[in-house]
């Protein structure tokens, strides 16, 4: 682990300390499902590519998980509270990966490929997926490059989604 990744690490560790836990917890856990339930609204409200918005957020965001898990596999780094002896914020469950974050990877899955089709409302979502991963290392249960990392897998697979279905036949799948 870098130098700069454990400094930015602890500090955020320290400062999510200071901040409500009710917030944390908020941030880390339900904002999550917030997204999701956005993104299902987005989808409804386009118009144009309702259905096709909706599933491939969806797809995207299962790529995404499972890229990640791939990751986390062949790079499996244990997580800040196990390492550090620290009480996490939040209950995960043990033993699980650190590198990369799922919910960092789905979450920008997500807003990335709304903002594929929708710029405002994708800024929005982007913003909002930065805080839930933000929230992650907060709580305890990240690194800070766990998030960025997730982050790049997140937005990585909903670009190679959107590109793979959007340039082949199987873009007729998602004509609805």
């Amino acid at each position: 682990m870098s130098n700069l990744d454990l400094q930015i690490s602890q500090f955020l560790f320290e400062f999510g300390k200071d901040i409500p836990i009710v917030v944390v917890e908020f941030l880390a856990t339900y904002l999550f499902w917030i997204l999701v339930l956005f993104v299902i609204f987005v989808s409804r409200k386009c118009i144009q590519n309702r259905w096709r918005l909706f599933m491939q957020s969806g797809f995207a965001s299962v790529f995404a998980y499972g890229l990640s898990t791939i990751i986390g596999i062949i790079h499996f780094r244990m997580r800040p509270f196990d390492a550090f002896v620290l009480d996490p914020i939040i209950n995960v469950g043990y033993p699980e990966k650190s590198f990369p974050s799922d919910h960092a990877s789905i979450a920008f899955a997500l807003a990335f490929m709304v903002f594929l089709y929708n710029k405002k409302y994708g800024i929005f979502l982007l913003v909002v997926a930065s805080l839930i991963a933000l929230g992650r290392v907060l709580a305890g249960v990240h690194y800070f490059f766990d998030i960025v990392a997730g982050a790049m897998v997140g937005i990585t697979g909903a670009l190679l989604f959107y590109y793979f279905t959007k340039h082949r036949r199987i873009s007729s799948w998602f004509r609805f």
